[in-house]
């Protein structure tokens, strides 16, 4: 035992016990030196007398260790404590350490002004730091909100594929296929083998130089697929180097979700590949027809027949099949062409302040609004164009608009006063070039790129009228931006953590700076107390990366636990029967948990409850947990000593954790709370010797034993 590591009230107790052996040692001295002398029946009386002797001085030296141990080893303790966690921590004290010292002279109120200074002075540079990088805040959120709403997927990684970034875009393709968060391995929702092959390239490229003359330099093409095949993906995979270009530190992954346009083109294959064999056979029937009509000699009846049907029937079919290769050769020219969902109100809107050639124009925009798909701008000009031509054609300048929906086509309706120009005077105006950023653009390219057609007819509902009619694509329902919630991204404020990048060995887990490890901290909520007989309800986890707690990458499901649960589990959790009515069973949810918890290492509070949950609730479907784990009660101990209060509200307290009274006692609320206490009580590990897994692990060990003996013992 390293007496360098005992406790302060360890020695104080050890020094009092020191005082009463030195004392019970002198008297006994002295008895034995005074029976030397004495008479012999003087003995027994100088025996008691030394024995009531030492029996006073002993309690003495207790009630005065007793006092002094409550009144100063004690506080002493505490007030340690708080001072290290204000040193560490960065945690605001209070007056509680006067409190807790008033038996300790100016020694409490000293450290009060310490801590207070301290924390003054913190604020001070707090202050000044913030505003030295007001300017890089300002940059970063701006290089935030760029990466966020790009529409292509964006990803960098380390060199083993952990993810230190991703946009929303990258999650909106990629999380189908799984779980996509900091720190979690890339491979786990897109093919590992492609990953690895593309990036093998560039790290060779780079070892033997060949970057700086390559063309595509630290950057080539990656063609892959998300896990299970839910999407595939076509981007551009870029190797990062570190400040001196000495040696790769990562790689910067930019994508788009090509799965519709892949699928678009092997259909027109097949269409084109059909199309071609079968216009051979016809060819080949039609041959046949003028070989027998060419023969020069007298035909019999069959022959006649034969070749009556292939003229009749051949010409009919190739021409059939030619009209399905001009839609797919349509289809190829449209689909070239970016479209958009658009709003019939925005498109009038549109049209109604372009004014190309400074015509007061006044468009009034009637019925319902409609959603469409089309190139807005060049539908625009058109429509633009068009009204110019017929305001100086039909001598007016107020038009209305209208959009109808019907059949999957939403037709654009434009009316006048007045006649319908002829429809050679319509093509005239279709043949011209439109004006003003469509580019070098006929109406006639316009309305071939969206395989439609327009005719201006009098207004068959209003005598006197005339309208131009312009059929266009409705959109598509998944396209509709009322049509589904977008991905909730809402709280994921930090989607990126290049200090991760920094970490290029892989070191044992065990071995890991408690900084550098990946937490997931949980809780659970139950329908009662008790492991063996109680279920789950719900289950809630936070992940801590990089000594960050990410706010936005959460798991918080309701779970089934296939029993009533009791109304005084109710009243503390406020889970009802009719919240978990239809929600799936804890088999499935805790797979993806585990799924949410792979590669870290899990933390609880009374962590070995929340564990026999888990395990009996996973017990059934073959899900397991044999990740390391940490109890923040354990490791509290450990910092705080067992005398003082560790429950959650406690430790919160204790580092200015809020729990919102409505988070308190759900499991999300108290994933969150137990995070940030654990983010706390790592300084002060750290402070203590506390850096590894291991160690932490090893302490841990420690103080579950010291607790089972001082329930052992009762």
């Amino acid at each position: 035992m390293n007496p360098a590591r005992w406790s302060l009230r360890l020695r104080v107790f050890l020094f009092f016990a020191l005082i009463a052996l030195g004392a019970a040692a002198a008297i006994v001295g002295v008895l034995v030196h005074l029976g030397r002398t004495l008479a012999p029946e003087s003995t027994a009386p100088l025996v008691l007398a030394g024995l009531v002797s030492i029996g006073v001085t002993t309690g003495l030296c207790a009630f005065v260790w007793l006092k002094f141990d409550e009144h100063v080893a004690k506080p002493l303790v505490a007030i340690a404590a708080d001072v290290r966690a204000a040193v560490h921590a960065r945690v605001p004290q209070k007056p509680p350490a006067i409190e807790k010292g008033r038996y300790l002279g100016i020694l409490a109120p000293a450290v009060a002004e310490f801590t207070q200074a301290l924390e003054e002075a913190r604020r001070e540079v707090d202050a000044a730091v913030a505003a030295a990088t007001a300017d890089a805040e300002r940059e970063r959120r701006n290089l935030e909100i760029v990466l966020r709403d790009l529409r292509q997927g964006v990803v960098i990684c380390t060199l083993a594929h952990k993810v230190t970034l991703y946009n929303r875009r990258a999650l909106e393709i990629l999380g189908a296929a799984g779980e996509i968060g900091l720190d979690r391995p890339l491979t786990e929702v897109l093919s590992g083998r492609v990953l690895a092959h593309t990036l093998e390239r560039l790290e060779d490229r780079f070892r033997t130089g060949r970057h700086n003359i390559h063309r595509d330099g630290l950057t080539t093409t990656l063609v892959g697929a998300t896990r299970a095949e839910h999407a595939r993906i076509v981007g551009r995979m870029s190797l990062m180097l570190d400040p001196d270009g000495a040696r790769p530190t990562g790689y910067v992954l930019a994508f788009e979700d090509v799965t519709n346009e892949l699928a678009a083109g092997v259909w027109r294959d097949r269409l084109l590949q059909d199309g071609i064999r079968d216009m051979r056979e016809r060819v080949a029937a039609l041959a046949l027809a003028g070989d027998l009509l060419a023969r020069g000699e007298t035909p019999d009846a069959d022959d006649i027949a034969l070749t009556r049907a292939l003229l009749r029937r051949e010409p009919a079919e190739l021409g059939d099949r030619l009209d399905r290769l001009e839609e797919a050769a349509s289809d190829l020219v449209s689909g070239a062409w970016p479209m958009a969902t658009t709003h019939s109100p925005t498109l009038f809107q549109l049209v109604r302040v372009r004014r190309s050639e400074g015509r007061d124009l006044a468009f009034e925009a009637v019925g319902a609004p409609a959603w469409l798909r089309c190139d807005s701008a060049s539908i625009t000009a058109l429509v633009e164009h068009l009204a110019n031509r017929i305001a100086v054609h039909a001598g007016t300048h107020a038009f209305r608009m209208e959009a109808l929906a019907e059949n999957g086509r939403v037709r654009l309706l434009v009316s006048w006063s007045g006649e319908a120009p002829a429809p050679s005077t319509v093509e005239t105006w279709l043949a011209e070039r439109l004006e003003d950023g469509a580019g070098a653009v006929t109406g006639h390219d316009v309305l071939a790129r969206h395989r439609t057609d327009l005719w201006c007819v009098p207004d068959p509902d209003q005598p006197g009228r005339a309208r131009l009619e312009l059929p266009l694509a409705a959109a598509r329902e998944e396209d509709l931006p009322i049509a589904k919630a977008p991905t909730p991204l809402a709280e994921r404020a930090e989607f990126y953590d290049f200090g991760l990048l920094g970490t290029l060995a892989p070191t044992p887990l065990d071995d890991r700076p408690l900084r550098a490890l990946t937490f997931v901290v949980f809780d659970t909520e139950t329908t009662g107390l008790d492991p063996r007989r109680d279920a789950l309800c719900s289950i809630a986890g936070v992940r801590i990366v990089n000594n960050r707690l990410i706010s936005g990458e959460l798991f918080d499901v309701l779970v089934d636990p296939g029993r009533p649960i009791p109304a005084g589990a109710s009243r503390v959790h406020g889970i009802t029967d009719a919240m978990v009515a239809g929600a799936e069973p804890p088999g499935a949810v805790l797979a993806r948990f585990r799924a949410f918890a792979s590669e870290a290492v899990l933390v609880a509070h009374n962590a070995a409850f929340d564990l026999a949950i888990l395990r009996g609730g996973g017990e059934g479907a073959g899900v397991t947990f044999d990740a390391p784990v940490l109890d923040t009660v354990l490791l509290g101990a450990h910092v705080f000593g067992t005398s003082e209060s560790l429950t959650l509200d406690a430790l919160a307290e204790r580092f200015g954790i809020v729990i919102p009274p409505e988070a308190r006692h759900t499991a999300l609320g108290d994933a969150r709370a137990t995070a940030k206490v654990l983010l706390g009580l790592i300084p002060l590990l750290e402070a203590d010797g506390v850096r590894t897994l291991r160690d932490a692990l090893a302490v841990s060990d420690k103080q579950a034993r010291l607790r089972r003996r001082m329930a052992a013992q009762g």
